[in-house]
Formats: structure tokens, sequence, C-alpha cells
């Protein structure tokens, strides 16, 4: 297999949850491509590490709930862009949304959450006006490809 880079990936939203959390139920909503996303952080669940110790002195470990975590993100301003509307909108709210990514080896990923923190970049020399903020899953990663 070739390896590929993410160049030309698509980062697209839906204000709601589906109605059922599948493929056929991301599939059957209307999603908004975002533009000028510039990172769109690690996905995937994550397990807690339960771990109990024995007197013996010995530490088990087992994998406990699935956490999809909090996943940053930035996104150059560009205008009246309906996608970033959609987080803009629901940013520090308790609105759901849904995303939609597109790799470029055409596998997609769906989940949703919340998104929080938008926030103004860092202005330096080498920086462009943009917005950083973190999606915070609520539901498990459907991956489809």
């Amino acid at each position: 297999m070739a390896l590929i880079t993410y160049i030309g990936a698509l980062i697209a939203v839906s204000a709601g949850v589906p109605a059922t959390v599948d493929a056929a139920g991301f599939a059957a909503r209307s999603f908004t491509t975002v533009g000028k996303i510039t990172e769109w952080g690690e996905t995937g669940d994550q397990s807690e590490d339960v771990t109990e110790t024995t007197l013996a002195g010995r530490t088990y470990h087992a994998n406990g709930a699935l956490d999809g975590g909090s996943i940053p993100f930035t996104f150059l301003i560009d205008g009246p862009d309906a996608g970033q509307t959609v987080l803009r909108t629901a940013n520090n709210t308790n609105d759901e949304v849904s995303v939609r990514i597109t790799d470029p080896d055409g596998q997609i990923i769906y989940y949703h959450g919340k998104v929080a923190n938008l926030r103004d970049r860092a202005r330096n020399a080498s920086t462009m006006k943009g917005l950083s903020g973190e999606f915070r899953v609520n539901s498990g990663t459907v991956r489809v490809g």
C-alpha cells in the first residue's frame, strides 16, 4: 500500500446528531464542508486505564470506559464560510454537532460532540488570522472504507 498524506482531506459538519450512530445514520445527514482547516487533531477512542493493586504488590490493568477525547482544530477565517459558521454557532453551547472526515484515500470517519473554546490564534509575523478550538467527542467513532 502506498503512503498517503492528509493533503486534500475534508472536514464537514452538520448541526445535530444522526438518528442512529452508524454509517447509515450519519450518511443520512446533510453535511457542510469547513473551509480552510489547517489542522484537525487525532481521532479515535481511548480506553480508561482501570487499575487495582493487590496486597502482594502487583498492579493489574483493565481497559475501562471509552472516550473519544477532545480534538484540537484550527482554521483560517474565511468570511461567510458555512461550515465555519456551524462551528462558531455551536461554540460553548450544549448543542451537538456531527463531523464527517473524508480522507484522500476515500476513508470516511464520523462522530458527534460539542464545539468548545474557539479563540483567536496567536498573533505573530508567521501566523495568518484564524481560530483554534476543540471538539469534544460524545459518540463512538464510525469508520467507513
